[in-house]
């Protein structure tokens, strides 16, 4: 990963050398200048830690750069846990190279975990280094693009060593207010970019509670006296059973747009415990700070601080 970064880090180039460049679309021109707004308002009205990050910009022509891979023991939803300097246990490991992460899903299947893949176009290095800007990234909305610059930027002033599903669920958070809170200001409280994102998240909430529901249901159901004392073969039936079961409620949900996340629903292979895992990484302790939030700290920037304050 150290390698992967750094050679990122020294292919980079301006947000300048873009913006002068008459071959990059305005569209594009447009999304860099949204970035420099959004650090502005993530040092100036959030109070994040001041960095260089997102100033300089890694051009992945059109490629996918970074796959992370979850693992999950079996009929447990127990994550794969790896173990890395500064900070501590992580319960995903990213590759730059998809070689090597399709050989470390692999051989977690075969040392009898669920895994599962997926690619990302964004991550973190806790302010340790400047990180760029991903030209992919650039192609997301208004308030996709908000939410993960203040998600990121949150973890290099934020982050609980030891405890990533703590770290990454308080970045969720500190994104999805952040970013409602930066699109009101900058587009206004009726404007279109707020409420395609406002119906994004709710959607996505609605997805999140329903897989997180579902997750305690294969809690449930892993624990239970009479499954612990079944054969392999019935256990692998029961569970399959049940994560059908949470996937085709998804019909159920009344999202803003029908047949939403048509990925989860028309999976050709039935997922596995390492997707339930993901959700609660970022999504299953977020209640308490929605709540403590609301109820006890309703300005932003002052509930950041006391997060900071308790986690530091």
């Amino acid at each position: 990963m150290g390698w992967g970064q750094l050679k990122i880090i020294t292919q980079t180039q301006s947000t300048e050398k873009w913006l002068n460049n008459p071959e990059v679309p305005d569209s594009v021109k447009y999304k860099i200048r949204l970035v420099d707004e959004i650090r502005s308002f993530c040092f100036d009205s959030l109070g994040l830690k001041p960095t260089k990050s997102y100033t300089r910009i890694y051009d992945q022509k059109g490629k996918p750069l970074l796959w992370v891979v979850t693992g999950s023991e079996r009929f447990a939803l127990k994550p794969k846990m790896w173990k890395f300097p500064i900070v501590g246990n992580v319960s995903y490991k990213g590759f730059f190279d998809e070689d090597w992460a399709i050989n470390e899903l692999n051989e977690l299947k075969e040392a009898g975990y669920d895994a599962r893949i997926r690619e990302v176009n964004a991550w973190s290095t806790l302010g340790y280094f400047n990180d760029p800007i991903l030209s992919e990234m650039l192609n997301r909305t208004e308030g996709e693009l908000a939410n993960v610059i203040i998600h990121e930027l949150s973890h290099g002033t934020i982050f609980i060593r030891g405890d990533v599903e703590e770290s990454e669920n308080l970045a969720s958070f500190i994104g999805d207010a952040g970013a409602e809170m930066f699109l009101r200001t900058r587009f206004g409280a009726n404007s279109p970019e707020l409420t395609e994102y406002m119906n994004d998240e709710n959607d996505y909430k609605k997805l999140s509670a329903h897989m997180i529901g579902g997750a305690k249901m294969l809690d449930s159901l892993y624990s239970a006296q009479d499954f612990l004392q079944e054969s392999e073969v019935k256990k692998l039936e029961k569970k399959n059973q049940a994560i059908k079961y949470i996937i085709d409620k998804l019909d159920t949900i009344a999202f803003s747009i029908p047949g939403r996340y048509p990925k989860l629903r028309n999976l050709k292979k039935l997922p596995d415990n390492s997707l339930f895992i993901e959700y609660r990484q970022y999504y299953n302790r977020q209640d308490k700070y929605y709540e403590e939030f609301h109820f006890h700290q309703p300005n932003l920037k002052s509930y950041i601080q006391v997060l900071m304050n308790r986690y530091r």
